[in-house]
């Protein structure tokens, strides 16, 4: 089995594009296309799905939980908590300097940040996925299952995702980990039932592409919802069409990605991929930095059009890119392969 397949590659730099992409958008209901906003919001499931591919792929002939631990630990972790306190740390001085609050007050507001469980605020898909590692062993029980019943543990898993919806906040990770399963077992399925993708792979992409239109239109136009679904775990709010719309986004820019292997190397999109986390702990940062001077220069950006919105967007996703990904270098040149401890690469 390959352990280094270049359509994953690829994907995992697609996905670091949708995550900024989604946090780059300007006019979000006053002037950005609705529809383009839910096909952008919830890119973290492409991340996901990869994760549980290559827990199948790389992990499970020769699985060592407590080594596999260790290096999530090193490798996840620890950079999160390191951009973490910088992240607070900038948080601070905007509380103090901006807001003009008192010692107690900061005090306060340091307290009700941390009790989240992250800082700046993708950054709640690290506590939830380290939970993911956490039940590893449960995922080596699912690998060693029939066939028969990993399918339907995985058509049951997205049942209850589609009604469970993610959590307010993504606060609560336990949440978020039954809500994200379905794309960590798609991703391990993917894998081991290879020669079943393979084998009815047009049919799964027909299948993903309509599942993929009739969910954005029902959201978007029809259910008139907005990006992604957050409620308490036992209400009931609907169907989470974002759900959808991401399983079957996962199915097609997969199949994309092989497409794009099979025919060149792209050596941006390589690069992109291979320093993903960094820039994913990273641009939160830089998102921080632009939020704080449009405030301090009371700068809002007229929401006339939907041309300006999606444009004024596109400039603050390039903006969080290079910067995040200009930093990426410059730590990794001072640091070296020490670098992996801090930002992730």
């Amino acid at each position: 089995m390959r352990k280094n397949q270049l359509e994953f590659t690829y994907m995992r730099g697609i996905a670091i594009i949708f995550i900024v992409l989604g946090h780059s958008i300007y006019n979000s209901g006053e002037g950005f296309p609705v529809l383009l906003e839910n096909l952008l919001r919830g890119g973290t499931a492409l991340f996901v799905f990869i994760s549980g591919y290559f827990f199948h792929r790389i992990f499970y002939k020769d699985f060592d939980y407590g080594k596999f631990m260790k290096n999530k630990v090193q490798n996840v972790l620890y950079p999160f908590l390191f951009v973490s306190i910088v992240g607070l740390f900038c948080l601070s001085l905007r509380w103090v300097f901006m807001e003009h609050q008192s010692l107690e007050q900061v005090l306060l507001s340091i307290f009700y940040t941390v009790r989240n469980g992250y800082i700046l605020y993708p950054h709640w898909y690290i506590p939830f996925i380290m939970a993911v590692f956490l039940f590893s062993p449960v995922f080596l029980w699912f690998i060693r299952c029939s066939q028969q019943m990993r399918w339907t543990l995985f058509v049951l898993s997205c049942v209850v995702a589609i009604l469970l919806h993610r959590p307010i906040g993504n606060v609560n990770f336990i949440h978020s980990v039954v809500y994200y399963l379905p794309f960590y077992l798609i991703g391990i399925l993917y894998s081991q039932d290879e020669h079943i993708v393979t084998r009815y792979g047009s049919i799964l992409s027909a299948l993903a592409g309509i599942f993929l239109v009739v969910s954005l239109v029902e959201q978007s136009y029809i259910v008139q919802h907005v990006g992604n679904y957050h409620k308490a775990p036992f209400e009931y709010n609907g169907i989470d069409w974002q759900f959808i719309q991401k399983l079957s986004l996962c199915v097609l820019v997969l199949n994309f990605c092989d497409w794009l292997s099979r025919l060149s190397r792209v050596p941006w999109l390589i690069e992109t991929a291979e320093m993903s986390f960094a820039i994913f702990f990273i641009h939160p940062l830089f998102d921080m930095l632009f939020n704080t001077t449009a405030t301090i220069f009371r700068y809002r950006f007229p929401p006339d059009s939907w041309v300006t919105s999606v444009l004024f967007s596109f400039g603050i996703f390039l903006f969080l890119m290079v910067s995040s990904m200009m930093t990426a270098r410059l730590i990794k040149k001072r640091l070296g392969n020490r670098s992996r401890l801090f930002i992730g690469w």
